[in-house]
Order: C-alpha cells, then sequence, then structure tokens
C-alpha cells in the first residue's frame, strides 16, 4: 500500500488523464486514516467520489457484544461517513463534470415521481 502523499497524488492524477469516465477511489481495506488521506488525494486529483467497506467498520469484528458493536456501527461508523463525505464534496469533481450530461440540481430527487 503506497502511503507517500507525492506519489499517491501522482498517480491518481496519471488515472484522471487516462481515463475517460468519472472515477471514484475504493477503500481495499485499508484503515480508515489512511483512507481519509487516500480520498482527500484522490479527490484532489479529480476522483469522483469513493466506495468504502472495511476502512469504516473492520474494527467491528473484534467487538464482541452485540450491543457495543451496535454503538459502535452507530456512532464511529456514522462519524467517518461523514469525514469521507466532507472530504470528497470539498475537493472531488461531480460526475457529472467527467461526462457530457446536463446539469444536475441539488434535490434533484425530491421532483421525481414514479410512474
Amino acid at each position: 500500500v503506497e502511503t507517500d502523499a507525492k506519489v499517491m497524488l501522482d498517480n491518481c492524477k496519471r488515472l484522471d488523464g487516462a481515463s475517460q469516465v468519472p472515477w471514484i477511489i475504493l477503500s481495499g481495506g485499508v484503515d480508515f486514516d489512511l483512507f481519509v488521506r487516500q480520498v482527500e488525494i484522490a479527490s484532489k486529483a479529480g476522483a469522483c467520489g469513493f466506495l468504502a467497506g472495511r476502512a469504516l467498520w473492520q474494527e467491528a469484528t473484534s467487538i464482541k457484544s452485540r450491543e457495543e458493536r451496535q454503538e459502535f456501527f452507530r456512532t464511529t461508523v456514522v462519524d467517518r461517513l461523514r469525514i469521507l463525505m466532507s472530504a470528497a464534496n470539498a475537493y472531488g469533481t461531480p460526475w457529472y463534470r467527467r461526462v457530457s450530461a446536463p446539469s444536475i440540481e441539488e434535490g434533484w430527487y425530491q421532483s421525481y415521481q414514479q410512474a
């Protein structure tokens, strides 16, 4: 796993330059602190978001108590997701800027009605 920020940024910029479609970064099971750095760096290089699994919840597998595990999910995992969303929102590129698509307005889904 690469941890040098300059190398990560250079690699992400190369990926961004080569990609003709929106791209995201996957957590790949790294620890949360490293993944936050990766999301910030990838977002600054053009990533449109992230996909996180184990980086959010992997410590839960060692929590024996169901109640404590549930609390971990309700608090720590939610807080971690907010931190990642904040980084992606601050630095990321909206997916529709990478494709020929009309601009999407905030809250578009609120007026959507199923047929």
